[in-house]
């Protein structure tokens, strides 16, 4: 990665998305959902009345009451969210991105 590759994907990056706070939503063990951070709390405000529907094989389905402690969240910084952007951008790693900042500084 050179200085003009960084600061083309800097740019696209940049453009796409304003910097700001995200909140990231654990929905399954390997994925996760990432929103504007207040995006974020109007979804998590949408499951104040949630139950869950279980339909398993096999099984009888069930609706019972939504346990909130299933979902993890976590706040990402906007200079996180667009260092992720430029490593998927650039395919190369996240730590790769950070060092080349810190030499760029």
């Amino acid at each position: 990665m050179d200085q003009k590759e960084y600061e083309q994907a800097m740019k696209k990056v940049v453009s796409i998305k304003p910097k700001e706070n995200y909140l990231v939503i654990d929905i399954y063990y390997h994925e996760k959902i990432i929103l504007p951070y207040k995006d974020g709390i109007a979804f998590l405000a949408t499951l104040a009345n949630a139950e869950s529907y279980k339909d398993e094989y096999n099984k009888p389905s069930a609706i019972t009451s939504f346990n909130k402690d299933h979902l993890k969240t976590s706040i990402m910084s906007g200079e996180d969210y667009i260092n992720i952007k430029i490593a998927n951008l650039l395919n190369v790693s996240l730590d790769e991105v950070k060092e080349y900042k810190l030499q760029a500084a």
